[in-house]
């Protein structure tokens, strides 16, 4: 019988972690368990009037990934089918209001990249209420100051400073990037990849997941 972990599982091995599940944190050498991949999704979370049956497809979406600890396969499985619960949740909300609005009823609905396109342009997605986005505007603005600080120095001809790294002050500047652009070009791209075949297989589940969770949470 084959018991290489891409193939169908044996009733005694079923519940046994995929060799390539990690074993040990980068961080220290505390072992890490299912507990852990189950505290990793379990504070995903959509919000209360988010409809029930786009909910349950989000929970599908972290049950694959906590089961991806036991198959590393379905890591893949989890990341298209959050995309997947993404664009029900997108059409779900959105297809009779563009509709009504003049778009042209399609067979099988308005695609993701037109219905991620409506959500932003009707200010539903807004760039502050991204995790990534408000991230990254902290670290410009933190660069920034560094910056500043090391200009002002060298003008006092001072060779060296010392600055506390978390004094800083986000400015228009800082925020005065774009987020919702890339969002509309590369999940449409990414949710293509996966739903028209790929051999793809990466781990990397979680950030899109939480991308999603956003998306959603904003749109209801």
């Amino acid at each position: 019988m084959n018991d290489h972990p891409d193939f169908l599982r044996t009733p005694e091995t079923v519940g046994k972690p995929d060799i390539r599940s990690p074993t040990t944190s980068f961080l220290s050498d505390r072992p890490i368990t299912v507990k852990d991949q189950h505290s990793d999704v379990a504070e995903l979370s959509l919000h209360k009037d988010v409809p029930d049956d786009i909910r349950i497809q989000f929970e599908t979406t972290k049950n694959l990934y906590l089961y991806a600890w036991f198959v590393y396969r379905f890591y893949p499985v989890a990341k298209h089918h959050a995309y997947a619960c993404l664009e029900l949740a997108l059409r779900e909300r959105f297809e009779q209001e563009m509709i009504t609005a003049g778009e042209n009823k399609r067979e099988f609905g308005p695609g993701l990249t037109r219905l991620l396109t409506y959500a932003v342009k009707e200010g539903h997605l807004k760039n502050e209420n991204f995790s990534v986005w408000r991230h990254h505007t902290e670290m410009r603005a933190q660069m920034r100051t560094e910056d500043e600080i090391w200009e002002e120095a060298q003008r006092n001809g001072l060779n060296e400073i010392t600055f506390d790294e978390t004094q800083y002050e986000i400015k228009d500047v800082d925020r005065d990037h774009e987020y919702l652009e890339l969002i509309i070009k590369t999940i449409p791209w990414s949710r293509n990849h996966y739903a028209h075949g790929s051999k793809s297989l990466s781990n990397q589940a979680l950030g899109t997941m939480k991308l999603v969770a956003e998306i959603i949470n904003q749109i209801y």
